[in-house]
């Protein structure tokens, strides 16, 4: 499903991630770790195509981002979700509004609309708080929120940015089961955390990078 082969990327003659190579299978879960300014959010925007490696290849669902033309970007975005720290959420939108945004732009019909934002906020456990805006919900709510968000469109690839580091331990837990549940499904999962309870005693795999190397690689 993803493959980095001897994959670099540098910003203003600093290395971000440096000779890089591996593979994450189609319905795989992996997660990625290390300190802050390790490289995990980099990596996780190259594959989102929100930058292009400097060297080495990539390859995407059989697709060589190389290869792309610029018109190709948005069809291969919309196989991927994303998860922000930050949430990002549209504060004079419900969180009805803010999960079917995506779909609108794309011209699903509405009664399709209707049916795969009820189906994400069932997933996530929040169906009850559809009419709701972000600001009247805890960190955790709103974070469940950009999660329904981003699997809304059914992507196969789900990329999550450091998704619990504002949460408290408990909430935090609980975000990890959602995506245990996603990934049930069938979608490829990658989240990146310096977290290590978040992985801790998954039997998944955690790639590991510090300064920009990958340095190792264990099962949590």
């Amino acid at each position: 499903m993803i493959h980095f082969q001897n994959v670099t990327k540098d910003y203003d003659n600093q290395t971000a991630i440096k000779d890089i190579s591996f593979s994450v299978a189609k319905g795989e879960m992996i997660f990625l770790t290390g300190p802050s300014g390790s490289g995990k959010t980099t990596l996780l925007k190259l594959i989102y195509l929100a930058e292009e490696p400097d060297n080495g290849a990539i390859t995407i669902a059989g697709i060589e981002t190389s290869q792309l033309k610029e018109s190709g970007i948005p069809y291969v975005r919309r196989n991927i979700g994303i998860v922000f720290q930050d949430f990002r959420l549209l504060e004079n939108r419900t969180v009805f509004e803010n999960i079917a945004l995506a779909l609108r732009i794309r011209g699903v019909r509405e009664r399709e609309t209707k049916i795969r934002v009820y189906d994400a906020l069932k997933t996530v456990n929040l169906r009850h708080k559809s009419d709701s805006y972000p600001k009247t919900l805890s960190g955790g709510e709103q974070q469940r929120v950009v999660i329904a968000r981003a699997i809304v469109s059914e992507p196969a690839i789900l990329l999550a940015d450091e998704p619990t580091g504002n949460l408290d331990p408990d909430t935090a837990a609980g975000v990890v089961r959602i995506f245990k549940d996603i990934h049930a499904k069938g979608t490829t999962i990658l989240v990146a955390t310096h977290n290590r309870e978040l992985y801790r005693n998954t039997g998944k795999r955690v790639l590991r990078l510090d300064s920009g190397n990958l340095v190792g690689e264990a099962l949590g």
